[in-house]
């Protein structure tokens, strides 16, 4: 059965259009079968309501701009408390000093966008990457899978990543003693 791909979207405050811009790169993509985007209200929530909205998610992105703000620092702590998997974005801007002490606590590599493309480029490689999950966890077609592979943000673009070299690619070896698995003609032997 498909699963529905649960997505918690935290933001600082002085990142309300970009924390919408998540949403909207979602639909764009061909393909993506249910999926539930979450928050915190802009009015704030109880930590158990919050809590409850994390708890039982596939992803987390964090998008963190000049200061950390609330209630984004409180799903931060229980978004790795309870062990999500975290997009850590950072918009490229000049920080307050609590921006910058939360920045380098924080002990993850973050992703920087300068604005709304980059960062719509970066969360929709993302998103394609767990939607394309090995086992099909989101019921995906056939023919959403390819739509998805060819998408204009497909991971594994050829700027990006280098092509697999050697046994990561795959591979058959074959055993040179056995006459079965023997193949070509050696062009420096001569016949009689």
């Amino acid at each position: 059965m498909a699963e529905t791909l649960r997505l918690f979207i935290s933001a600082t405050s002085d990142l309300e259009a970009e924390r919408d811009l998540i949403g909207a790169t979602l639909a764009q993509l061909p393909a993506h079968n249910r999926v539930e985007l979450r928050r915190t209200p802009a009015t704030g929530d109880t930590y158990s309501n919050i809590f409850e909205r994390i708890a039982n998610c596939d992803r987390v992105f964090f998008l963190l701009g000049q200061d950390i703000t609330a209630p984004a620092g409180q799903e931060w702590y229980l978004a790795l408390e309870l062990e999500r998997h975290i997009i850590p974005l950072r918009k490229e801007a000049s920080m307050t000093p609590a921006g910058l002490s939360f920045l380098r606590s924080s002990l993850v590599q973050w992703q920087t966008f300068r604005h709304a493309a980059e960062l719509e480029r970066i969360v929709g490689r993302n998103l394609i990457r767990t939607l394309l999950n090995p086992h099909n966890r989101y019921g995906l077609s056939l023919t959403e899978r390819q739509l998805l592979q060819v998408h204009r943000f497909h991971p594994l673009s050829v700027e990006d990543e280098p092509l697999p070299r050697g046994a990561e690619g795959g591979g058959v070896l074959l055993d040179r003693r056995d006459p079965d698995t023997v193949v070509g003609v050696k062009l420096d032997e001569k016949k009689s």
